[in-house]
Formats: C-alpha cells, structure tokens, sequence
C-alpha cells in the first residue's frame, strides 16, 4: 500500500474506462519532500514506523539468518529514514511534530539498522 500520487482516467480499444493511480512507496525517490498533510499521509507512515520498529513479519521467515532475510532496499532504508530525519524533510517534520515520541524511537531503530549491517558485513567471508 503506498500513497496516490496521480490517479487518471485510460480507455481500452473498445472505449471502456478503467481508473488508473500512480503509488509511491517509501522507495520513491522525493517522497519525503512532499509537505505533509495530516488526512492523507498520518496512517501511511504509521504503517511503515510500526512496520520498521515492530516485530519482524513472519513472511520474512524465522529461521534464516537476518543477513539472508533482508531484501535491497531494506538494508538501504534506515539510512534513506535517518537522512530523512536529521535534514526535517517535510513529510516527516510535519508528522513529528504531531508525534514526537517517534522520532527518538525511529532513530534508535536506524541506529540499531545500521549497526546490525555492518556487523552482518564485517561477518560475511571475503569472496
């Protein structure tokens, strides 16, 4: 689930209309200078501040190691969300002032992101 971004109208060959929406997620390069709006993005980012600080989700498996269990862009977002947080990227200024509690408990997250990785990195053997 992601936040609509453009959202048109588009006709098939035989003139039937279909309603199109553009999403982003939080992998969309800008999304975090798009001012906020308390009624469109308060619940999108909840989602992923509970998503990110909560347990781990049971799809991503239990018995793998971590290293194997954390896709691309996850092992780049808590350095895309602390980036974010530290410059007061507009999104994330206008929700925080809202919820201060979740920046400290966000930035404790990145913290621990980060250095999780690069123990996993200075772990994995030379190739």
């Amino acid at each position: 689930m992601g936040l609509v971004i453009k959202e048109y109208a588009k006709r098939d060959g035989r003139g039937r209309s279909r309603k199109v929406q553009i999403v982003a997620g939080f992998d969309h390069p800008g999304i975090f200078e798009i001012p906020y709006n308390a009624a469109l993005h308060r619940h999108f980012i909840l989602r992923e501040l509970r998503y990110r600080t909560g347990r781990p989700p049971t799809f991503l498996g239990r018995s793998k190691k971590k290293s194997e269990r954390v896709g691309k862009y996850e092992r780049d977002a808590p350095q895309q969300w602390k980036a974010a947080i530290l410059r007061d990227a507009p999104l994330l200024k206008g929700f925080f002032e809202e919820e201060p509690a979740w920046r400290e408990k966000m930035l404790r997250w990145c913290d621990e992101a980060l250095e999780g990785l690069l123990l996993s990195k200075k772990k994995a053997p030379a190739k």
